[in-house]
């Protein structure tokens, strides 16, 4: 019953939210409101480079590219960049060309173009570039720019104030602090919100609650560039945007293993790892930040010798929540500069990561039947995740001890599954004990697979009681994988710039026949 409610009231919410976006549209093309002539000029605060001109340049070659729905990212106008890159008169015409063709085409339209953020990247790259599209552009055209970025305004304002907070991206963020300061409405409303978002979308540790570093990354970029709107403004900055900026930064530092690339978990990728390095030692003197509060999100352990990251998030259906892996209790470990554990990771390919890298068997994780421990869907919030991750942590003189669980196979398969690693302060050794648990007495055997995905130029060789692995590093550094059940070698991907490498992963599988079936394994350099 409480169930037909909820979907009445969704179905009522999304019929009103309907209509009014309708009548809004047929305002809007009856020029309700008359352009307002505001200033775009010197508005440039573009602070850190995270665009990947590769995927542009794998687009903007072909014919009428700028009509392809498919490719997300044409509608974000990252192709200004490289017109810009590109100078000159071909360049500015070529970007106009797109930027009108686009707009003719789409402007009137409801779907994802403007409710998701890609409205708020297009206005943004627009007015950042804005002094480039002018320069030697005529009166009619620069009208056409003004009226295009009006439009934008308003569009962008709209879908905004129909927004919660925690579902605003930071995109969002930015264009809607570049807005109100244009149109001169900073005001106390406005610093309320700047507190609100930030509040609900960084996590006690000062991690964006993506909990992909890469996103957080950007998150912290688009926090800079609206600390310099507010000065080039003359407006007073609030206290906790410079915090966070700070918190944020020192962070970086963290999530990074011993080679320097990024964890990855949820949609991360390494693209953009020299800026990202530049960004992390902006700030000389900025010690790394403990995370002596950690409660959910990706777990770390460092010491000089290894790193090792832990996912035990617990997910929500809040908006930053949307791009999320099934990856719960998925490990990464990188020792003596190299990295040895991973993920598959994400990609950029088509301007989105695509759904089979957010699937559970992409990550070195406990995967029950095939399935994924989180629902995927494309442009949507995961309906269907873990209700309850739990992580707990024991500092030993001789030992660290991370254990996570979490409930994703409890409603199909009746399992609850548990990971502990054990990891040795002193020697280059880790000790885990992944476990399923059965929530009922009569037991459904079920096949499981542990997954650990190797990186690409690590070697393998399994002994012959087929529980020992031997594995080789690029550095020729040599580590013994064990295990109390037989071990396989398969093929995996690993992705590199967009483009997916072939590599191998150790596999540990079995059928479920007990209460409580445990799996140990152990990782030891030799």
């Amino acid at each position: 019953m409480v169930f037909m409610q909820s979907n009445l009231l969704e179905m009522i919410n999304y019929f009103f939210q309907s209509l009014s976006r309708n009548f809004f549209l047929i305002l809007l093309k009856f020029n309700f409101k008359r352009t307002q002539n505001y200033s775009f000029n010197d508005l440039n605060f573009k602070q850190s480079d995270l665009t990947n001109y590769k995927l542009i340049k794998n687009y903007v070659l072909k014919d009428n590219f700028i009509k392809n729905i498919s490719i997300t990212n044409i509608h974000t106008f990252d192709f200004i960049l490289l017109y810009q890159k590109i100078g000159g008169k071909k360049g500015i015409d070529l970007s106009k060309i797109n930027i009108f063709t686009w707009f003719e085409k789409y402007k009137f339209y409801k779907n994802f173009l403007w409710k998701d953020d890609y409205s708020s990247k297009r206005f943004i790259n627009i007015v950042y570039n804005y002094d480039f599209l002018c320069s030697i552009s005529n009166e009619k055209e620069i009208k056409k720019i003004k009226y295009i970025l009006n439009f934008h305004i308003r569009r962008i304002v709209y879908e905004i104030k129909r927004k919660k907070p925690e579902d605003i991206s930071s995109f969002e963020f930015l264009a809607l602090i570049l807005i109100e300061c244009i149109q001169k409405n900073y005001n106390i409303s406005l610093v309320n919100k700047i507190n609100e978002i930030i509040n609900l979308q960084i996590d006690e540790c000062s991690m964006h609650r993506s909990y992909n570093i890469l996103e957080h990354v950007r998150f912290l970029n688009n926090l800079i560039e609206v600390k310099n709107i507010f000065l080039f403004f003359n407006k007073k900055t609030p206290l906790i945007l410079n915090k966070n900026i700070l918190a944020m930064t020192s962070l970086l530092k963290t999530y990074r293993h011993d080679d320097f690339s990024l964890p990855l978990f949820n949609g991360c990728n390494n693209n953009h790892i020299d800026e990202i390095q530049k960004i992390s030692e902006r700030e000389q003197f900025l010690r790394t930040k403990p995370l002596t509060s950690f409660k959910n999100g990706i777990a770390v352990y460092k010491d000089i010798n290894k790193v090792l990251f832990f996912d035990v998030v617990q997910p929500t259906k809040f908006g930053y929540h949307k791009e999320l892996s099934a990856s719960s209790l998925a490990i990464e470990i990188s020792a003596g500069g190299e990295k040895i554990i991973t993920n598959c990771g994400g990609s950029e390919g088509s301007g989105k990561n695509p759904a089979y890298l957010k699937y559970s068997a992409a990550h070195s994780t406990i995967v029950i039947n095939n399935t994924n421990i989180s629902e995927i869907k494309e442009r949507e919030i995961n309906k269907t995740f873990p209700k309850e991750v739990f992580y707990e942590t024991k500092d030993e003189e001789e030992t660290k001890i991370l254990s996570g669980t979490h409930n994703g196979y409890l409603l199909n398969y009746k399992k609850i599954c548990k990971r502990k690693i054990i990891i040795s302060k002193k020697n280059n050794f880790f000790i885990g004990e992944d476990t399923i648990i059965s929530s009922k007495s009569n037991i459904d055997k079920n096949v499981f697979h542990i997954r650990f995905h190797l990186m690409p130029e690590i070697s393998t060789t399994v002994t012959e009681n087929k529980k020992n692995v031997i594995i080789k590093t690029k550095k020729n550094s040599i580590w013994m994988f064990k295990s109390n059940n037989e071990i396989i070698i398969e093929n995996s991907i690993f992705v590199k710039n967009d483009i997916a490498i072939q590599t191998s992963q150790i596999v540990i599988s079995g059928i479920t026949s007990s209460l409580k079936n445990k799996i140990q394994w152990s990782l030891e350099k030799i």
